[in-house]
């Protein structure tokens, strides 16, 4: 879908909650949950099989997974993705895994959080806590200006693959222009998160090699034809509803840029559809599927009355309401 359609889309789907902004009790969407752990025995982490970095199966069981921890930590997320497959069906953003030895002999040991709204996230990204005594509101902004940060790298990383498999020079030169978008904001709001008692964290991220163009159409999917997306409807809401002056003013702002970053996605989905196979498009399609469900389970995650009014979340109703149509639309 293109930029002027993407744009029309979201006027008339922000429009269309209009009766919604003047009410909405109950618990707030887009709030990014703090960082939870578990530790759990190897025993009791039951899979037929290994669940991959991006929830494709890996050959073995969980003797075969622990292996792979055990040679190498960088091999240890399949490990803590089939220990929390059980808990957390949705999904969820593992941000530190590793085995530990317990009373009971070998342990996982996972830290975690739920997915929340923001950027494009890159593969290898490594946890960050944001450091400061925030308000809710702050954290909101430190978690947001991270993510904002992060996709600097998402776009670099994109342009640069996007020139490897020799694909269309103005989309490598839009990713690129994007990533200095992303620079703008994560300035923008970062600067907001200090002056509600946040510092950001640092953006760190493992870059690999340059990956193979269905990798690349799986990320693109989830991250930018669905989070992204998304993340750019929720702007324009919040660059109307927000009842902080300066998160609508930089809301503003955002909303339009993260407009042609999404149609950039889209885009990017287009050009990867036409080189893969049909069984490799098809995957992409369910990994799509799959994120697009897990954003409306999302919508259930709660957060202070007081950060929705401030930065113009939608409260749960309405942002289902939202990714419902948002969905529809470019199903």
């Amino acid at each position: 879908m293109d930029h002027d359609s993407l744009l029309a889309l979201f006027r008339r789907i922000v429009l269309a909650t209009t009766p919604l902004l003047a009410g909405g009790c109950g618990p707030d969407y887009g709030y990014c949950p703090p960082d939870q752990e578990i530790t759990l025995p190897v025993g009791s982490v039951v899979t037929d099989a290994g669940v991959g970095d991006a929830g494709s199966p890996v050959d073995g069981g969980i003797d075969d997974l622990v292996a792979r921890c055990q040679a190498a930590a960088a091999n240890c997320l399949p490990l803590c993705a089939a220990t929390l497959s059980k808990l957390k069906p949705a999904g969820a953003n593992i941000k530190q895994c590793e085995l530990v030895t317990g009373g009971t002999g070998l342990a996982v040991h996972v830290v975690y959080a739920d997915y929340c709204l923001g950027g494009r996230r890159p593969e290898g990204l490594a946890v960050g806590t944001a450091r400061g005594e925030p308000s809710p509101l702050g954290a909101w902004l430190a978690a947001t200006a991270h993510l904002e940060a992060a996709s600097i790298d998402a776009f670099a990383i994109l342009a640069a693959e996007v020139e490897a498999h020799r694909g269309p020079t103005r989309l490598a030169r839009a990713a690129r222009a994007a990533a200095r978008d992303e620079r703008r904001h994560a300035d923008a709001m970062g600067a907001l998160a200090a002056r509600h008692g946040a510092v950001p964290p640092a953006v760190e991220v493992a870059r690999a090699p340059v990956r193979d163009v269905e990798s690349i159409a799986r990320e693109n999917a989830v991250e930018g034809c669905v989070r992204e997306t998304f993340a750019a409807l929720v702007a324009w809401r919040q660059a109307r509803a927000a009842g902080d002056p300066s998160i609508r003013a930089a809301m503003s702002a955002i909303a339009r840029d993260e407009t042609r970053h999404a149609a950039l996605a889209w885009a990017v989905d287009d050009w990867t559809r036409a080189l893969l196979t049909p069984a490799a498009r098809r995957r992409v399609r369910e990994a799509r599927g799959e994120a697009s469900a897990r954003l409306l389970d999302e919508q259930a995650v709660a957060a202070p009355p007081a950060l929705r009014a401030q930065a113009g979340l939608p409260a749960p109703d309405e942002g289902r309401f939202m990714a419902e149509m948002l969905r529809a639309r470019l199903a």
